[in-house]
């Protein structure tokens, strides 16, 4: 199989625990797309909060952020595509949301917004480097957001049957997955990581069947699913370990550069 690109989500796939991009990771990547293969970038994450990874990567191309509502040229910054979860079902989600006392956020122009600061809220910081603006919702102008989504620590019985329950609500107009399992995520229902990036790769003359990509959760799966080899990282959750004909080491093992150094460099040509 000739692969001409290779996609990778971040949190959990390329970055390791304490949030970095390995040496040995990013150096099997900068060979690769210095020998012309694209690295596409394909995360959950804002394109602010994902710029400091971008720039590590050699050979500026296309970055899909937002799960896929928001793609961007990473050469000058520019948004290419950006499709938004419509502002009245935003509305009744914010509603819902706040009926049964969940944690809930709201993505657009690079701002994330929150009614207030809490557990959940500054772990998320933490984890993203991302400040929130707080405000009464109530306050927006407009509620078309790139992404919505609804947080709780502890996983709790409760937040699992909420979210199905917005799944099956809105199931003909929203894109509902979980990137981690305290994190709800709501775009689009044209909007997931698969879609977009087999359109990014037909941009680029690039077939999916021509792409390697990485993953380690269900927000990945359509990703994965698309391409011609989809590779759930060790750590994935058994979903979609399961799911997978491919897997490779934990994102703290290097599993990304492990299993394209096996690809393309052994003498042997074969994984």
């Amino acid at each position: 199989m000739n692969i001409k690109a290779i996609a990778l989500d971040l949190d959990g796939t390329l970055l390791n625990s304490k949030k970095e991009i390995s040496h040995k990771n990013l150096e099997i990547l900068s060979k690769l797309s210095k020998s012309g293969i694209k690295i596409i970038i394909v995360t959950g994450r804002t394109y602010v909060s994902s710029k400091k990874y971008l720039d590590m990567i050699p050979y500026k191309t296309t970055a899909i952020t937002y799960n896929g509502a928001k793609i961007i040229d990473t050469v000058n910054d520019n948004v290419i595509q950006e499709i938004k979860v419509d502002g009245e079902i935003v509305k009744q989600i914010i509603s819902l949301a706040r009926e049964n006392n969940f944690h809930i956020n709201l993505y657009k122009d690079n701002k994330w917004y929150i009614e207030k600061e809490d557990d959940e809220s500054i772990h998320y910081a933490k984890t993203t480097g991302l400040s929130p603006v707080i405000c009464n919702f109530d306050t927006l102008e407009d509620f078309s957001m790139t992404k919505v989504t609804i947080q709780n620590m502890e996983n709790s019985k409760e937040y699992n049957e909420f979210c199905q329950m917005i799944s099956e609500k809105f199931k003909d107009s929203i894109y509902t997955a979980k990137s981690q399992t305290f994190l709800f995520e709501i775009l689009n229902k044209n909007v997931n990581k698969g879609i977009i990036l087999k359109k990014v790769l037909n941009s680029m003359g690039i077939s999916s069947d021509e792409c390697i990509a990485f993953g380690d959760a269900m927000n990945d799966f359509e990703m994965l699913n698309t391409v011609g080899i989809g590779v759930a990282m060790g750590n994935s959750v058994p979903e979609l370990l399961n799911k997978m004909n491919y897997s490779t080491d934990t994102n703290d093992n290097d599993g990304v550069g492990v299993f394209l150094e096996k690809y393309f460099f052994d003498t042997t040509g074969k994984l």
